[in-house]
C-alpha cells in the first residue's frame, strides 16, 4: 500500500529520503534563525529550497554565489541609500542594477549567473523596504545577509553528504562516444537518411554542449575538461559536416557514397579514435582504403584523435601540450538579445512598481513591488520563462493559499519561540515531500518560498485579518501581473531560433565578404539545433539541414581562399568572381542563386574550381528553408 501510494505520489524510496531531507533542513534553518532573533527568520528556510541540488559540486557553487549574491546585493542597496537621492531617483538606481544583473544572468556561463541573479534581488529587498521605512534598511539587510548564511550552511551540511557528485565519468563517456558517432556517421553517411541522422547527432551535440558547465560545476579538473569537451565537440561538428559534404559530392558524382555499413564504420572509427595524433599517414591511408580520404575529412579526424587524446592526459604532458597549442574552442554562448530583453523589462518592472507603490501610499506597495522583482528576475532569467510562468502562477498560489491558512488558524495562538518554531513543521514536511516529487517539484518550489515569505512566521505576529488579506493579494497581484506578461509572450524556442537562424546568416555573410571563417557558424548552428529540439515543428520539412549551412560556410570560404591563390587562368577567375558576386543574393533567392552557380560551373574547364561551385550550390539548396528564415521570416509550420 505504502509503494503504490508512493508511486501515485511522484515519491520513491530516494525521493521521499531528499524530500524528508529537505524538510528538516528548511525547519532547521527557520529553528536557528528563530532562535537566535535574526529578523525575518523565514528567509533562512528559503535557500533551502533553491540551494539544493542534484549534484554534490552544483550544490556547492549555488551556495557560494547565493552568498556572494548576496553580500554584493545588500552593499548595492546600502550603495543606493547612501547617494541620498529621492525616493523616485533611488528606484531609477535600483532598476539599473536589477536590469544590469538580470542580464548577467544570459551573459555568464553556468552556475555564475546565479550570483547576478541573487544580487539583483537582495539589493531590492534592501532598498524598497527602506522607501517607506527608512530606518529599518540596516536591519533588513543584516537580516537577509544573516539567514542566506544560515539557510546555505545547514543545506549543505544537511543535504551535502547524500547528494551525489556529478556523474562526470558517464557525461566524459558521452562525449567521447560522440566523437566516435560523429567519425562512423562521416565513413558512411547515408544521403537517404541524411536529415534524421544529422538531427540526431546534432541535438546530442547541442544537449552536451549545454550541460557541459553544469557537469563542470565545483570541481577543477571539471572547469579544465570543458576546453576538451568544446574541442571535441567542435571537431566532430566539423567531421560530421565534411562527411556530408563528401557523400554528396560522391552521390553527384554516380559514386556509391559509403563504402562501409554502419557497424563496421563503427569498428573503422575506434581503430582511427585509437591512433596516435602523429599517425596521419595511417589515418589517411585507412580513409583511401574506403575512398574516402578528403582533406576537409581527415583534418577534422585529426583534431578529434588529438582532443581524444589529451582528454586523460596530465596537464603537463606532451599530448596537453599539443591539445593546447592546436584545439578549437567554442566561445561560451552569450544571447545578447535575450539579455537585453530580460534587462530592460526586469528593470522596468522594478522601477514601475516601486514608484507606483511609494505615489500611491499603498502600504502594500512595498511588498507588491518587491513581488514583481523578484518574480519577474527569476522568471526571465530561465531558458523557457513563458512555458514556466502558468507552474508559478500554481505554485505560488498555493504557496498563498497555504500561508493564509496558517495565519487564519495557527498564527493566532502562538506565544512562545519554541511554538512558532514547531507551528511551521508540518508545512515544511509537506513542502519538502512536495519539491522532491517528481510530479510536484516545479510548484512546489515556488509554494514552498511563497509559504515562508507570506506566512510572517515571526513574533510577535500580526492578527489584523485585513492586513493579512493585504499581504496575500499584494503578492498575488505582483506573480499575477508578472506571469501573464510572459504568458504573452512568443514560444521562446521560436523567438531564440529566429535569432539563431538570423545569427547563422550574418554569419554567411560576413563569410562572403570575407571578415570572418566558417569555423563562426559552429555555435549558431548548436544553438539552433537545439532550439530545434526543444520546438518540435522545426526541422520536419525539407530545407532544414543545419550541416548544410556550416557546409555552405566551408564552401564560400574554399571559393574565396581559391581567389586569392595566385594560379589559375584568367577566364577561371573571373568566373568564380561571378560566382561570388552572385552569393550576395543568396539569403533572398537561395534555389536562383544555386542555379547561377551550377551554370558557372558548368563553364570550368578546372575540375577543382567546378568542385567547389557545386557544393556550395548544393549546400545552398539544402539549407534553403533556415535561409529564408534568416532573412528575417518567422518559423512557423506554415513556412
Amino acid at each position: 500500500m505504502i509503494s503504490s501510494l508512493g508511486q501515485r505520489l511522484g515519491l520513491d524510496r530516494a525521493a521521499l529520503a531528499h524530500g524528508l531531507r529537505l524538510a528538516l533542513a528548511a525547519w532547521l534553518a527557520y529553528a536557528i534563525a528563530s532562535l537566535l532573533h535574526v529578523g525575518n527568520a523565514y528567509w533562512a528556510a528559503m535557500p533551502i529550497w533553491v540551494v539544493s541540488q542534484s549534484a554534490k559540486g552544483l550544490l556547492i557553487e549555488r551556495g557560494v554565489f547565493r552568498i556572494g549574491g548576496t553580500l554584493l546585493g545588500a552593499a548595492a542597496g546600502f550603495g543606493v541609500l547612501w547617494l541620498g537621492l529621492t525616493p523616485y531617483a533611488s528606484l531609477a538606481v535600483l532598476g539599473l542594477w536589477v536590469a544590469a544583473n538580470a542580464s548577467l544572468v544570459h551573459l555568464l556561463r553556468g552556475m555564475h549567473g546565479y550570483g547576478a541573479l541573487m544580487s539583483g534581488m537582495t539589493a531590492s529587498v534592501v532598498v524598497l523596504p527602506s522607501i517607506l521605512h527608512p530606518d529599518h534598511a540596516a536591519t533588513v539587510a543584516m537580516a537577509r545577509v544573516e539567514c542566506t548564511l544560515i539557510g546555505v550552511v545547514v543545506v549543505t551540511l544537511v543535504t551535502g553528504f547524500w547528494t551525489p557528485s556529478a556523474s562526470r565519468r558517464d557525461f566524459y563517456a558521452r562525449v567521447r562516444r560522440l566523437a566516435r558517432d560523429a567519425i562512423a556517421l562521416a565513413l558512411s553517411f547515408p544521403v537517404d537518411e541524411a536529415d534524421a541522422r544529422e538531427r540526431a547527432i546534432l541535438q546530442e551535440m547541442a544537449g552536451l554542449q549545454a550541460n557541459a558547465s553544469l557537469v563542470a560545476a565545483g570541481s577543477i579538473e571539471g572547469y579544465r575538461r570543458l576546453h576538451h569537451v568544446d574541442a571535441l565537440i567542435v571537431a566532430a561538428l566539423a567531421l560530421t559536416a565534411a562527411g556530408r559534404t563528401l557523400s554528396e559530392r560522391l552521390n553527384r558524382k554516380g559514386l556509391p557514397p559509403g563504402a562501409l555499413d554502419e557497424a563496421d564504420a563503427r569498428d573503422l572509427a575506434a581503430r582511427l579514435l585509437a591512433t596516435s595524433p602523429e599517425d596521419r599517414q595511417e589515418r589517411e591511408a585507412q580513409l583511401a582504403g574506403i575512398g574516402r580520404a578528403d582533406a576537409s575529412v581527415l583534418d577534422a579526424l585529426d583534431r578529434i584523435v588529438l582532443a581524444d587524446r589529451a582528454f586523460d592526459a596530465e596537464p603537463g604532458s606532451a599530448d596537453a601540450r599539443s591539445f593546447r597549442r592546436k584545439a578549437t574552442y567554442l566561445a561560451p554562448h552569450r544571447d545578447g538579445r535575450i539579455a537585453l530583453e530580460t534587462g530592460l523589462f526586469t528593470g522596468a518592472a522594478t522601477f514601475g512598481a516601486g514608484a507606483l507603490g511609494y505615489a500611491s501610499g499603498w502600504s502594500m506597495g512595498e511588498l507588491a513591488a518587491l513581488g514583481i522583482c523578484i518574480f519577474s528576475m527569476v522568471l526571465g532569467s530561465l531558458p523557457d520563462p513563458k512555458a514556466v510562468a502558468p507552474v508559478m502562477l500554481r505554485g505560488v498560489v498555493l504557496g498563498l493559499a497555504a500561508a493564509l491558512i496558517y495565519r487564519l488558524t495557527i498564527q493566532p495562538s502562538i506565544t512562545t519561540v519554541p511554538q512558532l518554531v514547531l507551528s511551521v513543521a508540518p508545512f515544511m514536511l509537506v513542502g519538502g515531500l512536495a519539491r522532491a516529487s517528481r510530479r510536484t517539484a516545479g510548484p512546489a518550489l515556488d509554494a514552498n518560498m511563497c509559504f515562508m515569505l507570506a506566512s510572517q512566521a515571526v513574533l510577535p505576529a500580526v492578527t489584523d485579518r485585513v492586513v493579512i488579506f493585504s499581504e496575500v493579494a499584494a503578492l498575488l497581484l505582483s506573480v499575477s501581473v508578472v506571469t501573464s506578461g510572459f504568458m504573452l509572450l512568443p514560444p521562446a524556442g521560436e523567438r531564440r531560433a529566429l535569432r539563431a537562424g538570423r545569427a547563422i546568416g550574418a554569419d554567411l555573410m560576413r563569410i562572403l565578404q570575407g571578415s570572418d571563417t566558417s569555423a563562426a557558424l559552429r555555435r549558431p548552428v548548436l544553438r539552433l539545433s537545439l532550439h530545434i529540439e526543444k520546438s518540435a515543428h522545426l526541422g520536419t520539412r525539407p530545407g532544414w539541414s543545419l550541416l548544410a549551412a556550416l557546409n555552405l560556410g566551408e564552401a564560400i570560404g574554399r571559393l574565396r581562399r581559391r581567389l586569392a591563390e595566385p594560379t589559375g587562368d584568367r577566364a577561371s577567375r573571373r568566373v568564380l568572381e561571378e560566382a561570388l558576386a552572385d552569393l550576395k543574393a543568396m539569403i533572398e533567392t537561395p534555389g536562383a542563386t544555386a542555379d547561377r552557380l551550377e551554370s558557372h560551373a558548368r563553364t570550368l574547364a578546372d575540375a577543382e574550381a567546378a568542385e567547389i561551385l557545386l557544393d556550395t550550390a548544393n549546400a545552398l539548396r539544402a539549407s534553403r528553408l533556415l535561409l529564408a528564415h534568416a532573412g528575417g521570416s518567422s518559423f512557423s509550420p506554415s513556412s
